[in-house]
């Protein structure tokens, strides 16, 4: 489970012989996170690669000769609209989902719709997030410009500035834009700048929170392939969507 500064939380469930529903498993991991029961079906368990998910009534056995683990998360992103309101919903809940979109964003889980703006735009996030940190830690600006940014921008964005010359090259880039984000949103709330970081990765990954099945047949090789999309919360076509052959 991520924490409130993105470290982890574990759950360790050790009632040997119980069998539990994935389900189960989901409520009582919100309930040591102290969110409130309105919030857990957002989430599901997912396998530690992130891959695959349990079904809600998968049953799991908690056995002492087998330990099994596997991460909470929201599994469908809601819409900007929700996530707007979930701080006066449950404020835990809300923080819980800027950290998994965060953790995402530096581990590049996230897939972008255009790679032409990539590199600007993962290092002004790297920035706003740098900001955010600054105020939830009580780090004032000259603070800030001591950071390493190589711990706010992702894995891909890191290996252009391995050097010692890039290394300051990056950092002399970001000591404009930070002073420049650190003044616009000095009287701005936590909340605000971190509404920001997640509407800004939404803005260029529209599949965020999309999960894309293909579908297989005993039809011969030559024929298109099928593909199943699932996305709830979609603008136009929300739901399940299927197409054949091609997909744009």
């Amino acid at each position: 489970m991520y924490g409130c500064s993105n470290t982890e939380q574990t759950l360790v469930v050790q009632e040997f012989g119980k069998t539990f529903d994935a389900e189960q498993l989901c409520y009582m991991a919100v309930e040591k996170l102290e969110m409130t029961p309105l919030v857990a079906t957002l989430f599901a368990l997912a396998y530690p690669s992130l891959e695959f998910w349990c079904p809600p009534n998968e049953k799991i056995l908690c056995s002492e000769d087998c330990t099994r683990e596997f991460a909470l998360r929201v599994r469908f992103i809601p819409p900007d609209s929700v996530i707007a309101k979930l701080p006066h919903i449950d404020g835990k809940m809300f923080n819980y989902l800027f950290q998994q979109i965060r953790n995402d964003f530096i581990n590049d889980r996230i897939v972008y719709r255009d790679d032409s703006v990539k590199q600007e735009h993962l290092l002004g996030l790297g920035v706003i997030d740098m900001v955010r940190y600054g105020k939830q830690q009580n780090v004032n600006l000259t603070g800030l410009r001591n950071l390493d940014p190589h711990n706010f921008i992702p894995s891909s964005a890191k290996k252009n500035f391995k050097l010692l010359w890039d290394k300051k090259r990056l950092q002399l880039n970001f000591k404009p834009h930070l002073d420049r984000q650190y003044k616009q949103y000095e009287n701005d709330t936590i909340t605000n700048i971190q509404l920001t970081y997640i509407k800004s990765v939404a803005e260029y990954a529209e599949h965020y929170g999309m999960e894309t099945f293909r579908i297989t047949t005993n039809v011969g090789s030559g024929s298109n392939p099928t593909v199943a999309q699932v996305k709830p919360y979609d603008k136009t076509f929300p739901g399940l969507n299927i197409y054949e052959g091609k997909v744009m």
